[in-house]
């Protein structure tokens, strides 16, 4: 990435947060299910990728919790029922992991002078998350200040929509070529971005992405030093 941007849109799921192991782990034991909880980790970005396979329709978790299931070994057997108990808790406010690296990745990346955005599918309350949790908020606060925090669920549409990524860019009010956008979805977010202009590179911190058609980055660190 020896390309130079002025500005980085950051997906929040899978960048900054993931689902919390431990209620993931207690739905789980709840049903007697055996599982993998070392898999966790890899698990999401193995449950993303199935996503991108089916191109599921935004915010349908089915092939993702198809596919999070598989990667953390529960029985095939098993699988409806717990399907269907993490379709129970599987909400915003369960997204509150912090991905290793990402809280301190974020802050160097305003230390760089970066403008910063947060373009996310979720349903109207993702700024709320980010500020409870001090990670980011438009303008002073507890966290990151950014410019703006787009949500699918306030725009009316998901990624990889172009209105979702417009928003983000005209509130930036940057030409989309120097604009980076970084997400954990090559369907929603890479290609998505991409589509209308940005710069996009897929966060995928445990290498299981093989295709050579996109970048690639392991932190949010590591986009400070191909500024």
């Amino acid at each position: 990435m020896a390309r130079r941007f002025d500005a980085v849109s950051l997906d929040v799921g899978g960048v900054l947060v993931v689902p919390d192991h431990g209620v993931l782990a207690a739905a789980l034991d709840g049903l007697g299910v055996g599982y993998d909880r070392s898999a966790f980790g890899p698990g999401h970005y193995r449950a993303m990728a199935a996503m991108d396979a089916a191109a599921s329709a935004p915010e349908d978790f089915t092939d993702y919790l198809g596919g999070f299931l598989a990667a953390v070994g529960v029985d095939p057997a098993a699988r409806s029922s717990a399907h269907a108990a993490l379709t129970e808790v599987l909400r915003t406010p369960v997204w509150c992991q912090p991905v290793p690296g990402s809280r301190a990745g974020l802050a160097a990346l305003a230390a760089a002078g970066l403008r910063l955005a947060v373009t996310s599918n979720s349903d109207g309350t993702v700024a709320d998350l980010l500020r409870r949790h001090e990670w980011c908020q438009v303008g002073a606060g507890p966290g990151v200040p950014v410019e703006v925090v787009t949500d699918s669920g306030i725009v009316g549409v998901g990624k990889p929509d172009p209105r979702v990524f417009q928003a983000t860019i005209d509130a930036l009010g940057l030409p989309p070529e120097r604009i980076l956008h970084v997400g954990d979805s090559v369907h929603y977010d890479v290609a998505g971005g991409a589509a209308v202009g940005l710069r996009t590179v897929h966060m995928d911190p445990f290498g299981l992405c093989s295709s050579t058609a996109h970048e690639h980055v392991a932190t949010l660190a590591d986009l400070v030093a191909e500024r």
